[in-house]
């Protein structure tokens, strides 16, 4: 059975990782997906609000949940015998194919999905400051995780 696992901070899943899931899914038997919590990164969203956006863009189609180790220690929580990470372009490939080194030495390989051209310039960091500057994030999220954006913005903002 193949089993993968896609990593990120998902601050907020973006319709990049989406796509990125969707490759994944139509790969591999199963794929989980880990909210990887790096404790030097301050987030936008908790844990809690970004399991439920990712849920509600796939579902049960995914297993997916926190972790605050290393992507290859939740890879083997889960039984994932590979890890699927996404390219947008050069500067990706050349910080992903370093963690791909580290992943080897470590027993697990990475398989790579490259973006589609209209989601090259799509992530996290551009989706947190149009939702910051009150702007339409739609580029950026799809129909649902914009719905909880708006909702969790609301309930911390009053």
């Amino acid at each position: 059975m193949s089993k993968c696992l896609v990593t990120g901070t998902f601050d907020p899943p973006t319709r990049g990782h989406e796509a990125l899931i969707e490759d994944a899914l139509g790969a591999f038997e199963e794929t989980a997906v880990a909210i990887l919590v790096n404790p030097e990164k301050e987030t936008m969203f908790s844990v809690e609000e970004r399991l439920e956006m990712l849920k509600s863009a796939f579902g049960d189609k995914i297993e997916a949940f926190f972790y605050d180790g290393m992507a290859v220690d939740a890879a083997e929580k889960v039984g994932a015998a590979l890890l699927v990470r996404g390219i947008r372009g050069a500067e990706d490939l050349a910080y992903e194919r370093e963690m791909a080194a580290y992943n080897r030495a470590h027993g697990k390989e990475t398989v790579f999905f490259f973006a589609e051209e209209d989601l090259a310039d799509v992530n996290s960091t551009a989706a947190r400051e149009a939702i910051l500057r009150g702007e339409n994030a739609e580029k950026y999220l799809s129909e649902n995780v914009a719905a909880l954006v708006a909702r969790y913005g609301r309930k911390k903002n009053g």
